[in-house]
């Protein structure tokens, strides 16, 4: 999933990056990050993108859930199982898990499916989202600027080593040559 990301970021840039934020924000951002600290695309554009992304994704499957309702998780399981907890912690936390539902494994997908199923106010969810999202991309977008730089960086120092490996390896396999040559040359 990771090539395929990367290679929609190289073609298609900030739209990719929206995209992926859709599906998989973290990787999405941080590959946009990569991008970015290549040149290919800037820092600033990758956080818009990254946040206006999520908060599409994240209201697209709130109205799902808002017109699927219950029935449709009725009908999954696994669904289910995390509605239920998500019903539990909206009860005990309200709006702090509206805001930070992103940031708990396992829930991203479902939260705002499950929080249009139980009936939360449209603009109630974009309120909390928008808040939430701002959070997110911020933090996540420094942290993977830092980490995208960290990573070019160990790439550019192996393949600076991964040179200087090929060199020696040519070298001693040209004195390994140059040595087999010589010996058969003395003994003729």
């Amino acid at each position: 999933m990771i090539a395929t990301l990367s290679d929609l970021i190289a073609n298609y840039g900030y739209f990719a990056v929206a995209i992926g934020c859709f599906f998989e924000g973290e990787a999405a951002v941080l590959l946009g990050m990569m991008a970015a600290t290549k040149g290919m695309l800037s820092p600033h554009g990758v956080w818009f993108a990254a946040t206006i992304g999520t908060i599409i994704g994240d209201n697209i499957w709130f109205h799902i859930g808002h017109h699927m309702g219950q029935p449709a998780l009725a009908r999954r399981p696994k669904w289910h199982a995390r509605a239920t907890r998500v019903e539990a912690l909206l009860g005990r936390y309200g709006p702090l898990i509206m805001i930070g539902f992103r940031f708990l494994y396992a829930m991203r997908s479902v939260t705002p499916f499950v929080l249009g199923s139980l009936g939360v106010s449209p603009w109630r969810f974009l309120f909390y989202d928008v808040i939430g999202t701002l959070i997110w991309s911020t933090s996540v977008t420094v942290v993977a600027w830092y980490l995208a730089d960290g990573i070019s960086r160990a790439l550019s120092k192996i393949q600076n080593a991964e040179q200087l490996m090929l060199i020696a390896v040519l070298v001693l396999a040209f004195g390994g040559w140059l040595i087999y040559y010589t010996r058969q040359r003395w003994r003729r």
